[in-house]
């Protein structure tokens, strides 16, 4: 029988066995370090990837906000220009502004004449359509009569057209007199004095600088009917000193 010496330490081969686990686990241990670094790299990159294209998206979107709101306010201010051009239209067909400039010119007193003139689409009160109040506001009507008696009127919102005309003349004689010819034509509503005021129209002559303010009815296509031969005729002057 043979007998076999070993010189090698009794726990070397245990040793080794555990330093061989122990290379395994560090390994293992790496690979799964490794494997976690690039998960969250490629995560951290997706987030980047996406965090800038939100930013795109995001931006593209405020751009065609702001597109889609200059479109708007451009078919906004066209439909307005298109309005106002039918509106003009529609006074220059119906009451042309010639036949009005006559009728400021022909109403002026003697030493009088205009500055300026200026008319144009504004939004005024007046009475409520009763067509549009319908039973209930007719109810409602006639108990704010019956509340407040006459002065108990409804009114709303309007488009009317407005005059201011500035003129001069020698006294505020015929500043009144000028006035009283306006409101008697039946062309024009609501005629006030917005001022009249001294001035130095020429070195030793002073003269009074005035302002009118006064609306067209609504009933100008059908008090002035506009014709290739027809005159246009001014109300008849009112004699100074007449009531």
């Amino acid at each position: 029988m043979i007998n076999v010496i070993n010189f090698l330490p009794n726990d070397y081969m245990e040793r080794r066995h555990r330093r061989r686990a122990n290379i395994v686990c560090l390994i293992i241990g790496g690979a799964a370090v490794l494997g976690l670094s690039l998960v969250s790299a490629l995560a951290l990159v997706s987030m980047l990837s996406s965090a800038a294209m939100r930013a795109v998206v995001e931006q593209q979107y405020v751009d065609a906000s702001q597109q889609i709101k200059q479109l708007k306010d451009l078919e906004e201010r066209r439909a307005g220009l298109i309005h106002k051009v039918e509106l003009s239209t529609d006074l220059l067909e119906r009451v042309p502004r010639s036949h009005l400039l006559a009728r400021l010119t022909n109403c002026l007193p003697q030493k009088a004449s205009l500055t300026g003139l200026v008319l144009k689409l504004d939004d005024v009160e007046g009475p409520a359509p009763a067509s549009a109040a319908g039973p209930a506001g007719a109810a409602a009507g006639e108990q704010d009569k019956a509340k407040g008696g006459k002065n108990a009127k409804s009114t709303t919102k309007v488009k009317a057209w407005t005059f201011r005309v500035d003129g001069l003349a020698p006294t505020d004689v015929e500043v009144a007199e000028y006035m009283t010819r306006l409101s008697a034509d039946p062309l024009f509503r609501v005629v006030d004095l917005q001022y009249s005021e001294e001035f130095p129209y020429r070195e030793g002559v002073t003269m009074r600088k005035f302002q009118l303010s006064f609306r067209l009815s609504p009933d100008a296509e059908k008090i002035l009917v506009p014709t290739a031969t027809s005159a246009v005729t001014a109300p008849a002057p009112v004699a100074k000193g007449e009531s």
